[in-house]
């Protein structure tokens, strides 16, 4: 608009020379003229200067409005699609002012500071927000709605109280990073933990917007941090696992070496504690390299129609013989019409791990139930025991690798706590779901679906 000014000014300047030397000829040139002569020609000249200049004023006016327009419109679009970016964004995005006040935030900083939704990004009023747009900043500002709960309808919901960060969150880490950029102008990154209900751990970024602002953006890291403590708690039961017949082994080696193999009385004691820890130490790899293989998509299942009732009669079976000193009973209520689409040698392997921990964590005298049922095109498998069961608080967490819940318990029974997390990617792999049900001295229950064999199959 200034330089439409500055033109419109050189024209009228150069309009009016033109008139001053049009005046000055006239006198000089015609000094007999009439009066009336001389306004007629003055009015005349001065009619087409002016229809000129307004004519050259209104053109640069009108480019310049249609510039405006343009401009406008191309703002209100950015806006638009910033403020869906900003709505649809899963992490968190505070905008504070000069004074430290909640100038913006989006849906997910309301979720997770417990701001007012319906506010959420809507620049704040009182703060610097405003003036964000002479900074040559593009800020959406979205009217969000609202449900009347009277009526039932949807208006346009508004509060004037205005946030100060300090109301927003106690944490003394978040409220120094924003002041911090706020007073020094220089990024900021860190890792703050909020305890909330499900204690959330985020990387905050906080940066300078324009000159009286900062913006924050949170990210949730709280996955990456459990999947790096369940890293950490494998490898150590990991080492944990392999330690224990490792130093069985070696104690019964350098038994042996120091003279025992001459003792024909203890030997062979010594020679089978060596084997036993050895199949233990094959197992636990072998285990881990087929769970290595199944969660990398490496094992190709070969699907076809299986008998379950046999198969699950075979692996009671093989339970029970190993097993001999146990009183436990067993019950398999399944269908022989019963056929599931399933790799067979898979399926054993899930059957059997689930039976097996049935057997081992059950009570003397206790049972094993394995039943199953279609529906809804599946089939519905549950093999439930009446062992000492799992508590709450380790149910989430009993499909990770080498997870033992009870220490004291779990490491009085034979096994390398593979066997689940085995299952699980098993019964994943063939569309199938696995569930867990269960009450500390009261039994546990694992069912999981497989799909039914069509007919023509």
């Amino acid at each position: 608009m200034k330089d439409l000014e500055r033109r419109v000014w050189l024209v009228t300047c150069t309009a009016l020379l033109v008139f001053v030397v049009y005046e000055t000829i006239k006198t000089v040139l015609f000094p007999n003229m009439s009066v009336v002569g001389s306004h007629v020609i003055t009015v005349i000249v001065v009619s087409v200067l002016t229809f000129f200049v307004s004519r050259y004023a209104l053109g640069r006016y009108g480019q310049a409005l249609a510039e405006t327009q343009r401009q406008t419109a191309i703002t209100k679009n950015t806006n638009r699609l910033l403020a869906g970016v900003l709505a649809t964004m899963r992490e968190a995005v505070v905008i504070v002012d000069s004074q430290v006040r909640v100038a913006l935030y989006n849906d997910a900083a309301a979720a997770m500071f417990k701001l007012p939704l319906t506010d959420a990004g809507r620049p704040r009023p009182g703060t610097a927000i405003d003036e964000a747009s002479a900074e040559g900043l593009s800020l959406p500002r979205v009217q969000p709605t609202a449900v009347d709960p009277s009526t039932g309808t949807a208006g346009t919901a508004e509060t004037t109280r205005t946030f100060r960060l300090t109301d927003v969150t106690r944490d003394p880490a978040i409220n120094n990073a924003f002041r911090s950029v706020l007073e020094k102008r220089a990024p900021v990154e860190l890792q703050v933990d909020v305890a909330d209900r499900e204690h959330r751990t985020f990387q905050l970024n906080v940066a300078p917007l324009g000159e009286r602002l900062a913006v924050g953006v949170f990210f949730d890291i709280s996955r990456l941090e459990r999947l790096e403590r369940v890293r950490r708690e494998f490898f150590a039961n990991l080492s944990h696992e392999l330690r224990t017949p490792l130093t069985a082994m070696l104690a019964c080696s350098e038994t042996l070496k120091a003279g025992a193999i001459d003792d024909s009385a203890n030997r062979l004691r010594f020679v089978e504690t060596l084997h036993k820890h050895a199949l233990r130490m094959n197992a636990l790899i072998s285990d881990i390299s087929d769970l290595s293989a199944i969660e990398s998509g490496q094992i190709e299942l070969r699907l076809r129609p299986v008998r379950l009732r046999q198969a699950v009669a075979d692996l009671v079976a093989l339970a029970e013989s190993r097993r001999t000193d146990s009183d436990l009973s067993f019950k398999i209520s399944i269908p022989e019409k019963i056929i599931v689409q399933a790799d067979k040698t898979r399926l054993d392997q899930i059957l059997f791990n689930l039976i097996d921990n049935a057997v081992k964590f059950n009570r003397p005298g206790g049972s094993v139930n394995v039943g199953a049922e279609e529906k809804d095109g599946l089939v519905s498998i549950t093999i439930a025991d009446t062992g000492s069961g799992i508590a709450a608080v380790d149910l989430p967490r009993i499909f990770e690798r080498l997870y033992r819940g009870d220490k004291s318990r779990s490491r009085k029974t034979e096994g390398a706590g593979l066997g689940l997390a085995i299952v699980k990617h098993l019964v994943h792999a063939h569309g199938g779901e696995l569930f867990v049900v269960s009450e500390l001295g009261r039994g546990s229950q694992f069912t999981f679906t497989l799909p039914i064999a069509t007919q023509a199959e």
